[in-house]
């Protein structure tokens, strides 16, 4: 529970708003979900983003501008509406619920980049990339963004910009017990494939040691060549992803159940070439 003193604070701009965030104990609010995950009592103030203009999808030549208001369920909704965005869309749709999705933002969800996150494997699998404004502003890579350590620093995020997947070969999968639930891991994968040829492999899973990880002695296997059974048994050894115990599942387990999972999301792609 909140504090009942907590100060809410209304800027009319962006650049008003980070110098409100540099302040102890006050943070962004946009869906509100976060403070969910948050030791609410070390919340001072809350700064709405509502009058920022950051709610918006515009497409410019191949690529996608989110603004970092936009929410889960509206980035569905785009998708299923233009047939745009659809890798994005179809990992995004089997988020949390429907009350949940029209809450969650995309730029609070990727500031916080918890394990669980639907977001980040299919944006990695995509090369998308993030706008920030801090003491400067930057665009850098939604991977650089994580591995940088970036996203450990104070700013404030504009908008994600993702390419447009219409010329994409691509899969995305997660694992979870029941439907609403959160998922172990994430797993995507994309191909830009030119006469049935790979040109550019990009396999990403999250919810591993590290956040994420990109398995690139096995793009590297891919590319330049035709997917097909033979192809996916000598990349499948060099998935390796790595897991933490839980209280449910060991490593290793998690780690089996992840391999086969690559496995059988490239066979399906192979198979709807």
């Amino acid at each position: 529970m909140l504090p009942n003193e907590i100060q809410w604070y209304f800027p009319s701009n962006i650049k008003e708003a980070l110098k409100l965030i540099k302040q102890p104990g006050v943070i962004l609010h946009a869906g509100g979900t976060r403070i969910l995950k948050t030791q609410t009592k070390s919340v001072k103030g809350l700064v709405d983003i509502g009058g920022l203009d950051l709610n918006y999808i515009h497409e410019k030549g191949k690529s996608f501008h989110i603004g970092s208001a936009v929410s889960f369920g509206e980035i569905v909704k785009f998708s299923r509406e233009t047939d745009n965005l659809k890798m994005l869309g179809t990992a995004l749709s089997s988020a949390a619920s429907t009350p949940l999705r029209n809450r969650i933002t995309i730029g609070g969800s990727l500031k916080d980049f918890p394990l669980w996150s639907n977001l980040y494997a299919p944006l990695i699998a995509l090369d998308a990339k993030v706008n920030i404004i801090g003491s400067k502003k930057n665009i850098i890579p939604i991977e650089d963004y994580v591995a940088s350590g970036t996203i450990k620093t104070k700013h404030i995020i504009k908008e994600i910009i993702v390419p447009s997947d219409k010329d994409l070969i691509w899969g995305v999968k997660r694992f979870t017990l029941i439907r609403f639930e959160y998922p172990l891991f994430n797993i995507a994968v994309s191909f830009k494939m030119k006469n049935e040829i790979i040109e550019d492999a990009r396999l990403v899973i999250t919810g591993v040691r590290g956040r994420f990880k990109r398995f690139k002695r096995a793009e590297n296997i891919l590319n330049g060549q035709k997917l097909n059974k033979g192809l996916i048994g000598k990349c499948e050894k060099f998935i390796t992803p790595k897991f933490i115990a839980d209280y449910k599942y060991s490593a290793g387990y998690k780690e089996n159940v992840a391999k086969i999972y690559f496995k059988d999301l490239l066979s399906e792609i192979a198979g709807r070439k």
